[in-house]
């Protein structure tokens, strides 16, 4: 799939990446249209130090569900959706305030 890689900071490329796998309760969606934020543009630059060279830019996105994973309940293939990619923990001390988007562990 095409990506759009920060390879290293201040250099972005246009990737080709593995599908990734989908777990059982996860969907893989096909991106239609992602935007780009204030947090991209400091993670190009590296003044955030929340984005580490290599990785995929871009989360605020919308698509449709390429695949559904077996345990998955409510989406299937086809269906449009947006989402939140936050990756958080839901175990420390931010994550069960809610505040998920400091979670120490993302």
């Amino acid at each position: 799939m095409k990506s759009l890689l920060l390879s290293e900071y201040s250099h972005l490329e246009v990737a080709d990446m593995p599908f990734p796998a989908v777990a059982p309760d996860e969907v893989l969606v096909r991106v239609e249209a992602c935007g780009i934020c204030g947090s991209d543009a400091h993670g190009y630059d590296g003044s955030s130090g929340r984005r580490i060279p290599p990785i995929v830019m871009g989360h605020e996105a919308a698509g449709t569900i390429e695949s559904a994973g077996s345990a998955v309940r409510g989406f299937a293939a086809g269906d449009r959706v947006t989402f939140d990619s936050t990756v958080y923990c839901g175990a420390c001390a931010f994550c069960a305030s809610g505040d998920v988007n400091l979670c120490d562990n993302r």
